[in-house]
């Protein structure tokens, strides 16, 4: 029965991962158009791609707390039916802190250059 629970959870897991990523790229790569047609119009539609992909987001934030997954070794694990030991869970728990930053910082610096790009091409290319 635990195998078949699990075997739920990762399905979804990787569902609602696939689903939050789709809407993140969509995200991403409509800010610019966005604000470059509508303005400051485009808070509008823009707020309501935010809201669906951090509703996504937090679908899987939920999925990771419940089976206390939270690092790169730990979702791999998981997401083919093991456990780690505890001193793996241990290292891994000690990790968390830098890992969240480094998340952080590199999400908004390719955010801010996919953004970027795509702003400037289409300033090249329609005027």
């Amino acid at each position: 029965m635990k195998d078949i629970i699990n075997e739920q959870e990762i399905k979804k897991f990787n569902f609602y991962g696939n689903i939050f990523s789709i809407h993140f790229f969509v995200l991403i790569i409509s800010a610019a158009p966005l604000f470059i047609w509508l303005e400051y119009y485009a808070f509008i539609p823009f707020g309501v791609l935010f809201a669906i992909t951090m509703f996504w987001a937090l679908k899987v934030e939920k999925i990771k707390k419940e089976n206390d997954i939270q690092t790169y070794k730990e979702i791999v694990a998981f997401t083919e039916g093991k456990k780690l030991d505890e001193l793996h869970k241990a290292v891994e728990a000690g990790k968390r802190p830098y890992q969240n930053i480094m998340k952080v910082i590199i999400s908004a610096v390719v955010t801010a250059a996919v953004c970027l790009l795509i702003g400037l091409l289409m300033h090249i290319f329609f005027n």
